[in-house]
């Protein structure tokens, strides 16, 4: 009996620890900001959900990994997703948001668990920023969540013209030289499992930067251009 209570214990407390570092309500008066990493590198996919959100400024975060692992069953695509992993570094942006916006982003994104990132693990591209009670949250995998592509659940070529027209949106505002080839190479579970969408996007957005995006790819995958096209 004792055996049972205590695994009941360590079964409850386990889940609270999740519950409260998930999609935490930050603290009424704090400031808070969001990282970006995928779609939300885009200004005009930014906001589309939120309106003000148009001040990004670049970002490295340590000890987290950027891959094609989120999939979505109502699209059948697999979306960027980013994880915990010691050594590893992501390139994004990062930008205030209100409580309430917040909340609203947690919305668009619930197949992400909304989660704190340590200020020691921030890195403004050699700049100094003031850290102090400020928040900064990034939208990461749900534990054990993580699907690579496959035929029924590929990469889709309109989700990445988003992802790096919002790299090279923050590489000609910044001038930053080869941030968006960093977004590419800090990136993993590239696959040939993917598909050319764009004429009939299964999510449909138009995107500028096509010609440099097209010449950052295939510089860094030869079967770029054999992909299917849709």
């Amino acid at each position: 009996m004792k055996i049972l209570i205590v695994l009941f214990a360590l079964i409850f407390l386990n889940t609270n620890v999740f519950a409260d570092t998930c999609n935490q309500i930050p603290k009424k008066g704090s400031k808070n900001f969001i990282i970006g990493y995928g779609s939300l590198m885009e200004k005009e996919s930014r906001t589309r959900t939120n309106k003000n959100a148009k001040n990004v400024k670049p970002i490295l975060i340590k000890n987290f990994q950027r891959e094609w692992g989120q999939r979505s069953t109502r699209y059948k695509i697999t979306f960027l997703t980013i994880s915990k992993k010691v050594g590893s570094s992501v390139n994004a942006v990062y930008y205030p948001l209100s409580i309430e916006g917040i909340l609203k982003l947690d919305k668009r994104e619930r197949g992400y668990c909304r989660s704190k990132v340590k200020t020691e693990e921030l890195d403004f591209f050699n700049k100094k920023i003031q850290t102090k009670n400020k928040n900064f949250w990034i939208y990461a995998a749900k534990k054990d969540n993580i699907l690579n592509p496959d035929e029924k659940h590929p990469i889709v070529q309109s989700y990445v013209d988003i992802f790096l027209n919002g790299c090279f949106q923050i590489q000609d505002k910044f001038k930053i030289n080869n941030f968006a080839n960093l977004c590419v190479k800090t990136t993993k579970g590239w696959s040939s499992k993917w598909v050319n969408d764009r004429v009939h996007a299964r999510r449909p957005f138009l995107i500028s930067n096509f010609y440099r995006i097209d010449s950052l790819l295939s510089k860094n995958f030869s079967y770029y251009f054999d992909n299917k096209i849709e």
